[in-house]
C-alpha cells in the first residue's frame, strides 16, 4: 500500500508538472503577441491630403527620395505633439508596415525597407548616432542656444508659399536661414555625428518655428516638396481660364488673319501692277527679231541655283551679277538690280533699250529680262540677261595677281576690240550711242580674250545735229573727261577720253589713279604720270613689267602715245574713235601729240617754273601761249 500509495503520489506530482508546464506555454502562447504588437504613434493618414507621394513613389528615380521626405513631413507632425525627433526602436517594424499599408490605400504597393536598401528603418530609430546625439526639442534648443535665430523665426514663422506651391521669395528665404541653422549644427561638435542635421533642422522648422505646422500645404511644399493635389473646383476655375485664353487667341487670329488676307490682296495687286509695267515698258523698248526672250523667276532661280553667292560673279552700285545656266546648257550672266522705285524701273528699261538697239561682236549682247515680285522677302525683282564670258573683266587681268599676266599680242587685241565697239556705238547706230562709263571693269573678255564693252545703265542717245550734250556728270572718277565732270559737256570724246585711260591701263598694269610710292598721298592721272615718262624719254618704263612676248619697240609706243593723246584734257587735242582706231590697227600714222596743260593740282612751284617767270602773268616774259603742233587739225581723224 505504501509503494502504492506513494505512486499515487509521484502521478500526482508529474500531472501537477505538467498541468503547470501546459499552462505555462499556453499563456507563453497567449501572452508573446500582445508584447510584440506595438502601436505606431505616427500618423499617416496625413497623406490622404497628398496623393502626390503614391505617385511619384512609383518613378523608380525619385522613389526613395519622396519617401524620405514624407516621412521627414510625418515626423515632424510627431515632433509637434510628443517633443521627441525619432522613434523608439521597438515600434520602427510596425511603423513602417503602417507606411506601406498607407502607399498601398493609395495604389503605390511596395516593399519599403528592400525598395531603399534599409536606410529608412535606421533613419526612424532614435539613438545617439543621430545629429549631435538629439533626441527631443530641449536638445535642439540647448546646442542652437549661442545662434542666433531671429533670422530663422523671422523668415520661417509666416506662409512659405504665394499661393500656388511654388518656391517664391517666402520659401527661398526660409531655406536659406534653414541652411545656416544646419550648417552650425555640423560644426557644433567637431567628435558628434554630423549626419541627418539637415532633417532635424526641418523637422525643428515645421514643427516649431512655423506656426502652420507641418501638414500645412505651403509649409509641406516649400520644407519637403511635397504637393498636394488641386481641387475640382480650381481645376475648373484653370479650366475656364484656359478655354477663355483659347477663345480670345481664336477671335485674335482670325482678326489677324482678316488684316493679313487684306494686306496680301493688296501687296499681291501692287506685285502685278509692278510686272504689268516694266513688261509694258519692255515691250516698247526691246527690239523685234533680236532674239531676246522674257524669263520667268523660276528660270532664273533655277539658273543661279537661287542665287546662291557662289554664283555671284561681278557687283557695283547696280547690284550683284550672277552667272546662270539655263536648261538648255547656255551659260548666261544675270545682272540683278537693286532699286525697285519707278526710278529704277526708268533705269532698268533704258538699259534693255540700249543693249537691243546694239548687235557687235564687241559688244554684250542681250539673251532677254525678268520681271517678277516676291513680296516682301523677295521683294521687286528686275533682271538682264546677257551672254557669259567665261574670262571676266579687263580689270581681273590687269590687277589681279591670280590671273596670268597678258603678252602683247592679246593686250593689242584687246584694245582694237574696244575700239571697234566704241566706234558701232559712235558712228553705226542711229542715233549715236554715247556709253559714259567706259572702264576696265566695264570691258570683258570671252574665251579667244575677244573684248565686249558692257553695262549700258549710263548710255545716252545723242540727237541729231548736236554736238554735245548737257547732262549731270556720271561715270567713275579717274575716267571722266575734264570738260564733262567740271562744265556737264558730253560728246564723242568723252567716251575717246575713256578709252585712252583704259588703253594705258592695259599698256602700264597701273590704275587709272596712281597713288605716290614716296608719300602714299599724293594721286596722280595715269595720262600724266606716262605723259612725264614720255617727255623724260624714259617711255618704256609704262610698259607692264609683266607682260612677256613683247610687240616691236615702235608698235609698243605707238600705242601708248595714242593712249596720251586720246586721254589729252583739251577736247580739241583728242582724235574720235575712228581716228584711234586706224592708227591701233596701223591703217594711219600716229600725229604729233601736243604737250599737256599743267595739271591742276601741280605745286607753286612748277607751276611758276613752267609759266617761266616768279613774279606773274602780266610780263611778256611770263606768259606762254599753248599751241597744237597742227593747226589743221587733220591728226584729229575729224569726220
Amino acid at each position: 500500500m505504501a509503494w502504492k500509495f506513494g505512486s499515487e503520489v509521484v502521478r500526482l506530482s508529474v500531472v501537477t508538472q505538467a498541468l503547470t508546464l501546459g499552462i505555462i506555454c499556453i499563456l507563453g502562447a497567449i501572452l508573446q503577441p500582445v508584447s510584440g504588437n506595438y502601436t505606431c504613434p505616427l500618423d499617416f493618414s496625413i497623406l490622404n491630403k497628398y496623393p502626390y507621394v503614391a505617385q511619384q513613389a512609383k518613378i523608380k528615380d525619385v522613389q526613395c527620395i519622396v519617401l524620405s521626405d514624407a516621412l521627414e513631413m510625418v515626423l515632424s507632425e510627431y515632433l509637434r505633439n510628443s517633443t521627441y525627433f525619432l522613434l523608439p526602436p521597438e515600434v520602427v517594424p510596425t511603423c513602417l508596415d503602417s507606411y506601406q499599408s498607407q502607399l498601398s490605400s493609395q495604389g503605390a504597393d511596395m516593399n519599403i525597407t528592400a525598395l531603399c536598401d534599409a536606410s529608412i528603418p535606421t533613419y526612424l530609430s532614435r539613438g545617439t548616432d543621430n545629429c549631435q546625439g538629439i533626441q527631443r526639442i530641449s536638445d535642439f534648443q540647448r546646442i542652437v542656444s549661442n545662434y542666433t535665430m531671429n533670422s530663422v523665426n523671422q523668415s520661417c514663422s509666416g506662409t512659405l508659399s504665394d499661393g500656388d506651391y511654388s518656391q517664391n521669395v517666402e520659401c527661398a528665404a526660409c531655406t536659406k536661414q534653414m541652411s545656416s541653422l544646419t550648417s552650425y549644427l555640423q560644426a557644433y561638435n567637431a567628435s558628434g555625428v554630423h549626419s541627418g542635421c539637415q532633417n532635424y533642422s526641418s523637422m525643428y522648422v515645421a514643427a516649431v518655428v512655423n506656426t502652420a505646422g507641418p501638414e500645412d500645404a505651403h509649409t509641406a511644399s516649400c520644407l519637403f516638396s511635397i504637393f498636394p493635389i488641386k481641387s475640382q473646383k480650381k481645376k475648373m476655375i484653370g479650366a475656364y481660364i484656359a478655354i477663355g485664353a483659347i477663345a480670345s487667341a481664336l477671335v485674335g487670329v482670325g482678326v489677324a488673319l482678316l488684316f493679313y488676307v487684306r494686306y496680301r490682296r493688296r501687296k499681291i495687286a501692287e506685285q502685278k501692277a509692278f510686272v504689268k509695267r516694266n513688261t509694258d515698258l519692255l515691250e516698247g523698248s526691246m527690239q523685234s527679231g533680236n532674239g531676246s526672250l522674257m524669263f520667268t523667276i523660276e528660270e532664273i532661280k533655277s539658273a543661279t541655283h537661287n542665287f546662291s553667292r557662289e554664283m555671284i560673279i561681278g557687283s557695283g552700285a547696280y547690284g550683284n551679277v550672277f552667272k546662270g545656266i539655263l536648261k538648255n546648257g547656255q551659260e548666261v550672266a544675270i545682272k540683278r538690280f537693286k532699286n525697285c522705285s519707278p526710278a529704277g524701273d526708268k533705269d532698268f528699261v533704258h538699259e534693255v533699250e540700249m543693249i537691243s538697239a546694239v548687235r557687235h561682236r564687241n559688244l554684250v549682247a542681250l539673251r532677254g529680262c525678268c520681271v517678277a515680285s516676291g513680296g516682301v522677302v523677295e521683294g521687286h525683282q528686275r533682271m538682264i540677261v546677257i551672254d557669259y564670258l567665261p574670262n571676266g573683266s579687263l580689270q581681273d587681268y590687269i590687277f589681279k595677281s591670280n590671273k596670268p599676266p597678258l603678252d602683247w599680242p592679246t593686250r593689242q587685241k584687246i584694245a582694237i576690240g574696244v575700239a571697234r565697239g566704241i566706234d558701232y556705238l559712235h558712228y553705226g547706230v542711229q542715233p549715236a550711242i554715247l556709253h559714259r562709263d567706259i572702264k576696265s571693269s566695264n570691258i570683258l573678255l570671252d574665251a579667244d580674250f575677244d573684248a565686249c564693252v558692257a553695262d549700258f545703265g549710263l548710255a545716252r542717245f545723242t540727237p541729231e545735229g548736236m554736238t554735245h550734250i548737257s547732262t549731270r556728270a556720271a561715270g567713275t572718277f579717274g575716267y571722266v573727261a575734264p570738260e564733262y565732270s567740271m562744265y556737264n559737256q558730253l560728246t564723242e570724246r568723252s567716251d575717246v577720253y575713256s578709252f585712252g585711260v583704259v588703253l594705258l591701263e592695259l599698256i602700264s598694269g597701273r590704275k587709272a589713279l596712281i597713288t605716290s610710292d614716296s608719300d602714299h598721298t599724293t594721286t596722280t592721272l595715269i595720262a600724266d604720270w606716262a605723259w612725264g615718262l614720255v617727255k623724260a624719254g624714259t617711255w618704256e618704263e609704262i610698259l607692264d613689267k609683266k607682260m612677256g612676248n613683247r610687240g616691236s619697240l615702235e608698235e609698243m609706243e605707238t600705242f601708248v602715245l595714242l593712249g596720251i593723246l586720246c586721254a589729252h584734257p583739251l577736247v580739241g587735242c583728242r582724235p574720235n574713235i575712228t581716228g584711234a582706231l586706224r592708227i591701233l590697227e596701223n591703217a594711219q600714222k600716229l600725229p604729233s601729240v601736243p604737250d599737256r596743260p599743267i595739271p591742276l593740282t601741280s605745286p607753286r612751284g612748277n607751276i611758276l617754273k613752267t609759266l617761266g617767270t616768279s613774279t606773274g602773268l602780266f610780263t611778256e616774259a611770263g606768259f606762254q601761249s599753248y599751241s597744237s603742233t597742227s593747226s589743221d587739225g587733220s591728226y584729229l581723224g575729224g569726220r
